[in-house]
């Protein structure tokens, strides 16, 4: 069982230098992680190289996470996965952020909502959603824990953990939420909705935001 990760980075600072993934099985079924830019570059992929997609995984709601979601899922007609906290991003310029940032985006797909502790099985290895409130109210993460990968979007970066002071926020939360992770092996690769792959060993040793 092998689990191969497609990057797409985007480093136009219009698109914020957000991250997406797309994560394939060795059956050609595979899953796209936060759709962060509206053109047809992940869709002429997936069709390219024949591949068969089970859906999008939100890790939030932030604008530059979502804005590649309605275009991707009318092409490839495929549920939308998010948590019932972030579900107003969808709509909500403000929780979204967009309006902050002079622009509307707006989500019209039907969701479907994931909970903390859920396991999805829409690739041939198991997906564990893990809830990790802070960054905003409905973060989550997505582990694939015998391919030891871990899905973080703006939780979890290289070095840095995500902002704590949007009105979408929950700061509260962040030692609770980062102490999820920390249970996670060393080895667990960590694929973030901004900047470089990481792992949770160099995270745990040199993250001062895990200390």
């Amino acid at each position: 069982m092998i689990m191969n990760v497609i990057p797409f980075i985007y480093k136009d600072k219009n698109e914020l230098m957000a991250n997406c993934y797309v994560i394939i099985d060795d059956e050609s079924s595979c899953l796209v992680v936060d759709p962060s830019c509206d053109y047809d570059g992940i869709i002429n992929y997936i069709k390219k190289n024949e591949l068969r997609c089970k859906g999008v995984l939100l890790t939030h709601t932030h604008f530059d996470h979502i804005k590649g979601a309605d275009r991707l899922i009318n092409a490839l007609h495929v549920p939308l996965f998010v948590t019932q906290e972030d579900k107003i991003g969808l709509m909500d310029t403000n929780y979204n952020c967009s309006l902050m940032c002079h622009c509307q985006i707006i989500v019209k797909s039907p969701a479907t909502i994931i909970y903390d502790g859920e396991e999805l099985n829409l690739l041939n290895e198991p997906i564990n959603v893990i809830s990790t409130p802070f960054h905003t109210k409905g973060s989550a993460c997505y582990y694939f824990k015998k391919s030891k990968l871990l899905f973080s979007g703006d939780t979890l970066f290289r070095g840095c953990i995500g902002r704590t002071d949007l009105s979408s926020s929950a700061p509260r939360q962040v030692k609770d939420s980062l102490a999820k992770l920390l249970k996670l092996p060393d080895e667990t690769k960590v694929f973030p909705g901004h900047g470089l792959q990481t792992n949770i060993g160099f995270e745990r040793k040199l993250n001062p935001f895990l200390k």
